[in-house]
């Protein structure tokens, strides 16, 4: 993992749990937060949601790049946002926004089932 200086893991983990609830607080649905540590070596947290339409994935994906750059996060790549799925890369963190469609053919979900999913919401405590 190379992890951005003076963040530590507990810090990425609540940047992406931040993330995914903000999408849920734009009306994304199913939003999920995997793990990938334990079952990859080159990849570290994927979030996986859907919008309701391409201009609605458009639109979730904005907020989530104006989410991290407020954090000094920058993306690490140029995303086709005109697309039934958008990859938003931030290195430790990789958002996928995806149209009901597209996410019922690609199924991430499936392909990483062996990864731990991160609940959302911090533990309390």
């Amino acid at each position: 993992m190379t992890v951005k200086a003076g963040l530590n893991d507990t810090d990425i983990i609540e940047i992406a749990r931040g993330c995914a609830e903000l999408l849920d607080g734009k009306k994304a649905r199913e939003s999920v937060l995997l793990d990938l540590r334990g079952v990859n070596s080159y990849l570290d947290y994927f979030i996986i949601t859907t919008g309701n339409s391409q201009v609605h994935c458009k639109s979730l994906a904005r907020d989530v790049m104006q989410y991290f750059n407020s954090r000094g996060l920058n993306e690490h790549s140029r995303p086709d946002l005109n697309s039934g799925w958008i990859v938003l890369d931030y290195s430790e963190i990789i958002i996928h926004i995806f149209t009901e469609e597209m996410r019922l053919y690609y199924r991430l979900e499936k392909l990483w089932a062996d990864a731990a999913v991160i609940p959302v919401s911090a533990p309390a405590g």
